[in-house]
């Protein structure tokens, strides 16, 4: 049987001691802050669009199509050019955080004492849309920009600069072995203390257009080309060398499904990236997570602090300052 590379990836994970589950959080009714019912699935069978389209679909509920990606192909020519743009990023990179044990071995903890969640009003969701069209941004950079300036304040030494996995839904472009596959590639965004809003996302639009989804989505098929043993001793030799990014990123979208309650997504983390940061947006409720890897010893509190300090920049007006270029830019926090 031929292996999935990407599943094999996820795998491996969870073989050298990581908790690879992607968390959903299903918030039926009042009262508003009580606790969703929890759901995890396994990375290796599942990415997070075909997770939640399972789970909603257990429930009787009808989901006909999936997010897919438009007006992009696989093709040698941009394979090729993506990987040349990636390679720069895959290399180890040393990880910096205020207090952090890369070796200290993860505890399972169930999900209540790990995810922080917020849901946003339906007015409050069309207020972050409003804003970042008024930013002309998109809502995920909107999103990411903020998110950032938080984990800086909170997490990360002075001056540090980040870097952030954000995945990139590849359905429509690439045939999987099964629909509930992962199929997903990502980005890398670098955020230095001082960047605007507008320069990230211009980065991301440029790594885009570099199709450094698709060199990502070649280097995670390295497996076949090295072998599973070889990949996973890449991966502890990363570990051994501190190698670590700052954290991902994901958002789902935007869904309308009928019938159904509001839900709350977070991503799975693991050493070399341990913040996971989610977002889902359920018939006009959006919905935000924060989850800490345990090698931070922080506790539930450090990721609500995290989260509220995220929700409230998210819902402020937009401040504009001017940039380097003259023009209007909204700018992150300045690194403390």
């Amino acid at each position: 049987m031929k292996t999935d590379w990407i599943a094999d990836f996820f795998s491996a994970m969870h073989e050298s001691g990581e908790d690879i589950s992607i968390v959903y959080g299903q918030k039926a009714g009042a009262p508003v802050h009580a606790e969703p019912s929890w759901f995890e699935l396994p990375h290796d069978q599942f990415d997070g669009i075909s997770g939640l389209a399972s789970l909603l679909r257990r429930q009787g509920l009808r989901v006909d199509k999936l997010p897919v990606l438009r007006g992009d192909r696989l093709t040698l020519s941009r394979a090729v050019r993506g990987l040349f743009a990636v390679l720069p990023t895959l290399k180890v990179r040393q990880r910096q955080w205020r207090n952090f044990d890369a070796r200290r071995k993860v505890r399972f903890l169930p999900v209540r004492e790990r995810v922080a969640w917020h849901l946003f009003t339906e007015e409050q969701t069309a207020g972050i849309v409003k804003s970042a069209k008024a930013a002309d941004v998109t809502v995920n950079t909107y999103l990411l920009f903020h998110l950032d300036a938080a984990v800086s304040a909170q997490l990360t030494p002075p001056a540090t600069g980040r870097r952030w996995m954000i995945p990139v839904n590849l359905r429509g472009a690439v045939t999987r072995p099964t629909p509930d596959a992962p199929c997903i590639s990502f980005i890398g965004a670098d955020i230095d203390c001082g960047s605007s809003l507008d320069q990230l996302q211009t980065q991301i639009t440029r790594m885009r257009e570099r199709a450094c989804h698709w060199g990502s989505w070649i280097a995670l098929h390295a497996g076949e080309v090295i072998g599973g043993k070889a990949m996973r001793r890449d991966l502890r030799s990363r570990e051994e060398k501190n190698h670590g990014w700052t954290g991902i990123f994901s958002n789902l979208g935007v869904w309308e499904v009928p019938g159904s309650s509001s839900w709350v997504f977070c991503p799975a983390i693991w050493r070399s990236h341990p913040v996971g940061a989610g977002c889902l947006t359920m018939n006009g409720r959006m919905a935000i997570t924060i989850q800490l890897h345990d090698a931070f010893y922080a506790d539930l509190g450090t990721s609500y602090a995290l989260l509220k300090a995220w929700q409230q920049a998210c819902l402020q007006e937009p401040v504009r300052i001017e940039s380097n270029t003259g023009q209007p830019a909204l700018r992150s926090a300045e690194c403390v």
